[in-house]
């Protein structure tokens, strides 16, 4: 027997989603236009922030997967990362859309990978 979801049930469920597609989809359609028209990095310098931020994830999510998976805590398994990664999260988000004082292309382009990895 199938029973249809209300419309209440569904938007209950997409809300859920809401925060990491909302971050996801700043990221994807203007960082990268900040970083060349507002910091005035090269596009060049853009990709390689882009991609180094963007490779540390890759590499990053299986190993903290596999750190959640076999954590035991009294909170349970997830709840200690969603608890106590929100404000390091969003501190890290403020951090990619600040401008920091250097002049150099190179101290930028580190700056902005190391923000886009955190």
């Amino acid at each position: 027997m199938t029973e249809k979801l209300s419309r209440r049930v569904k938007w209950m469920y997409g809300a859920g989603d809401l925060g990491f597609s909302l971050t996801n989809t700043i990221l994807s359609v203007y960082f990268a236009l900040f970083l060349t028209d507002i910091v005035g990095v090269r596009p060049s310098v853009a990709a390689i922030v882009i991609f180094a931020g963007s490779t540390w994830d890759y590499i990053n999510d299986p190993i903290v997967g596999y750190i959640s998976d076999r954590t035991r805590s009294r909170w349970g398994r997830r709840r200690p990362f969603l608890l106590f990664r929100a404000i390091p999260f969003a501190l890290t988000f403020v951090l990619l859309w600040w401008r920091p004082p250097f002049e150099s292309t190179i101290e930028l382009g580190i700056y902005y990978a190391f923000a886009f990895a955190g």
